[in-house]
């Protein structure tokens, strides 16, 4: 992506315009695709989709927005237009039925990046990766089935860049769940009374919960982030039939003692949740040779493996690596302030203890390629961290490429279920004796965390500094974390989302906050009150 600036960019539109490249598109040219086959009207996804897509043609008659509907393979399956002008212009960029949009044909757009992110994004005007899609904004949001988590399609609202409008990704968004609900009910009773059990136990829990059906397995964030679904589906198949107590060991090989029962109405659908207290019963055997590992980098440190540990920013890559040299001597070095001198001296101390270069993708060229070279030359001790891998550009790559073995720092939005425990811990370390609420703790947990373990140490640094004691609840957090103050309906908690996003943005600017929403200031104000926001 040498030849493209990235940096204006929000992240996840960046991420799209390396894909974009990398797959050999140009920005200068045309929508890559083609008219394909005609569209199956019967299709679940169409059937499900078709009630909802009158409604919102409906809501968008009179508009200069259109929707479009894409199926399991990003495939116009269909389009309603707000505004008949409209056709000319979206059938020039071939946004029809029967044409596929995924990135490698239309780059960077609302429908062809939801569809690879798998969550609901919005680009408008120049975000666009193609120049002649530049004069369009658009909506998109992935349409999930509720009982398999299977991705059905993707709807998008598209209109022209001068029309762009916050408001519009909150109406998709309760516009899927409409086609999701109407899949849920297409499905058989068995597939309901699963999801049902699943909603009901995750709405009381943090913790991992797994649903396993015949041929379905539904598990939420925790479960996915801490198990491999392939050693729990095998391990559902050696559950007696009735309730009990087994073992699951996690993806770092670590025995975790786990409640199950059968889901009535099911037949052997069997609901899975992980518990806290208590040794493992050693209920379920473990497979031949398996080995628990109370600490994942000790096969690391044992063989002074050569580790590149990566990851987003702030997610505790130095931490791990640290944490890597266990009982040995370390030298960290900041990748940022390096010369090739200063890694050539480094070389020596390798050879007796662990040396981090962190952050190797602030090396500049010359230092980045004398470390390749000088990795190629010693068997000395090192650990290399990095941003993800595959952002790394020039000869920053490397250095990583001489790391056969990787380790993945997890985001701390993927593994919400640790909140608790670490802001409880992140704000003693930081000296206060004061103690989180549920309610402060259930807003931390909902929340985003782009900065991760940083950011959240941040916020419990300054909450320590401004609360001398006591209780802290969610009215201490920043605006950003605060929940509203009664139960929203889905448009409305999706309009709330929205909202708190555009203020933090404004930095609590009302009047930029209203000029962004596309609506007037009378409107943002009252909406706020309505919300729980003012």
């Amino acid at each position: 992506m040498a030849d493209f600036d990235t940096a204006r960019l929000r992240p996840e539109i960046a991420r799209s315009w390396r894909r974009s490249a990398g797959s050999g598109l140009d920005p200068g040219s045309g929508v890559a695709g083609r008219r394909l086959e005609e569209v199956d009207s019967g299709s679940r996804l169409m059937v499900a989709a078709g009630p909802v897509l009158d409604a919102v043609a409906e809501q968008l008659r009179g508009t200069r927005f259109s929707v479009l509907l894409a199926d399991g393979e990003a495939r116009i399956v269909d389009r309603r237009l707000g505004d008949a002008r409209l056709a000319d212009a979206l059938d020039k960029v071939l946004a029809a039925p029967g044409c596929r949009y995924t990135e490698d044909v239309a780059g960077t757009n609302a429908l062809a990046t939801a569809f690879e992110i798998r969550h609901g994004v919005s680009v408008v005007g120049g975000e666009h990766f193609l120049e002649r899609l530049k004069g369009f904004c658009c909506y998109g949001h992935p349409v999930i089935h509720p009982v398999t988590g299977r991705l059905e399609g993707v709807l998008d609202v598209t209109g022209l860049a001068r029309d762009a409008t916050g408001l519009l990704g909150p109406f998709l968004a309760q516009a899927v769940r409409g086609i999701e609900q109407r899949l849920l009910e297409g499905s058989g009773l068995s597939d309901q009374r699963m999801l049902a059990a699943f909603r009901a136990r995750t709405a009381r829990t943090g913790a991992p919960v797994i649903v396993l059906g015949e041929g379905i397995t539904v598990a939420n964030r925790a479960a996915t982030e801490m198990f491999d679904p392939a050693v729990v589906r095998e391990l559902g198949r050696r559950l007696p039939g009735d309730d009990g107590v087994c073992v699951l060991h996690s993806r770092a090989g670590i025995p975790v003692r786990a409640r199950y029962s059968v889901v009535p109405g099911t037949g052997r659908a069997v609901l899975l949740e992980a518990a806290d207290a208590g040794p493992p019963p050693p209920v379920v055997p473990r497979a031949r040779g398996a080995k628990a590992i109370a600490d994942p980098l000790e096969p690391f440190r044992r063989r002074r493996r050569r580790l590149l540990i990566h990851g987003e920013p702030g997610s505790g890559r130095t931490s791990a690596a640290r944490a890597l040299a266990g009982d040995h001597p370390s030298t960290v070095l900041d990748a940022a302030s390096l010369s090739a001198g200063d890694i050539t001296a480094a070389l020596d101390r390798g050879r007796d203890h662990l040396v981090v270069v962190d952050g190797i993708h602030l090396l500049d060229d010359p230092a980045a390629a004398t470390l390749a070279h000088l990795l190629d030359s010693t068997t000395g001790w090192f650990a290399l961290t990095s941003g993800p891998v595959g952002e790394l550009t020039g000869e920053r790559i490397g250095p990583a490429a001489r790391c056969a073995a990787r380790w993945e720092t997890i985001p701390l939005r993927s593994r919400r279920h640790d909140v608790p425990a670490l802001a409880r811990a992140l704000l003693k370390s930081h000296g206060s004796t004061s103690h989180l609420a549920a309610s402060a703790l259930d807003a931390l947990s909902r929340h985003t965390w782009p900065g991760n373990l940083a950011e959240l140490s941040a916020v419990m640094a300054d909450l320590a500094r401004c609360t001398g004691g006591g209780v802290i609840t969610d009215l201490d957090l920043p605006t950003a974390f605060r929940q509203p103050r009664r139960r929203l309906s889905a448009l409305e908690q999706a309009e709330f989302d929205t909202i708190r996003a555009v203020l933090d943005r404004c930095r609590g600017n009302k009047v930029h906050a209203a000029a962004l929403l596309g609506i007037g200031r009378t409107t943002l104000y009252r909406r706020l009150r309505e919300l729980g926001l003012g």
